[in-house]
């Protein structure tokens, strides 16, 4: 079993604080190539992809799903139980300068106790809905493009939120900029955006979805032959859902026991 280093104090307060952290330039070149490699054929020539690779997070994209990067912060906000967390979802974010897209659309934010967007703090532990990992394979400039925030609004009390912070001139919202290669992670809970795309070089983000493996937020629409191209290490992040209750010896014996009674 592989062993991931916990975060740090540190790190625990910006996101808790925050409902986002970034971590720059976590992928080298080397292992940046192969992966926009294969998100530029997504755009332009599907069909030359291995039939495995035309649905993510099959191909090469692959080498993300369990990046040591990102498990160290689920153990530490959604399962620090590997098995228990799930990939419900993953897609390309591909934009360009003036491609039409409307770019500023808010939402999410403010408490819930839905379970898939439910942020919570309980005997020093975070126990955090459905968070969404971004890997920037291409640098980000401040304010011109990425994803911006409402920092601190997966706990505001405040449902809805007033249209006039909406605005993006409005002063409460936050951005970043970073090198290729950086890993985004944020809580759905938090309210945000995309943002519209001032850059010559396009937007190529890779979004990943993680939940607890007892809930559920989007259909899977992973193919067979993506799936089946997996590691098994892999393949566990698809694990239909359950709940971790019934994990374990005991358990399998009880419903052994339940189902011999049952047929007495």
């Amino acid at each position: 079993m592989t062993e991931y280093t916990p975060m740090t104090e540190e790190e625990r307060f910006l996101f808790d604080l925050k409902g986002y952290i970034l971590f720059p330039a976590v992928l080298s070149e080397d292992e940046i190539a192969p992966i926009k490699e294969q998100c530029v054929k997504l755009r332009t020539d599907r069909e030359s992809l291995p039939t495995e690779a035309q649905c993510l997070p099959g191909g090469a994209a692959s080498v993300l799903i369990d990046h040591p990067a990102i498990m160290r912060v689920l153990h530490s906000i959604i399962d620090d139980e590997t098995e228990k967390i799930r990939l419900e979802g993953c897609f390309l974010s591909w934009r360009e300068r003036n491609d039409g897209h409307k770019g500023w659309t808010p939402h999410a934010g403010g408490k819930s106790v839905n379970p898939n967007y439910s942020y919570q703090y309980h005997n020093g532990r975070i126990h955090a809905g459905m968070t969404r990992v971004v890997w920037e394979l291409n640098g980000v400039e401040q304010d011109r493009g990425g994803t911006a925030f409402i920092p601190g609004s997966h706990k505001s009390n405040f449902r809805p939120f007033p249209e006039c912070f909406d605005a993006r001139d409005s002063g409460v919202w936050d951005t970043y900029g970073c090198p290729p290669g950086s890993l985004l992670i944020f809580s759905e809970a938090v309210r945000h955006t995309a943002c519209p795309w001032e850059q010559d070089d396009p937007r190529c983000a890779l979004f990943f979805c993680y939940n607890h493996i007892n809930v559920r937020h989007h259909k899977p629409d992973f193919t067979d032959e993506m799936l089946g191209s997996l590691s098994e290490a892999h393949r566990r992040f698809f694990n239909d859902v359950y709940h971790p209750q019934f994990d374990g010896e005991k358990w399998r014996k009880r419903r052994e026991g339940n189902k011999q009674k049952a047929a007495v």
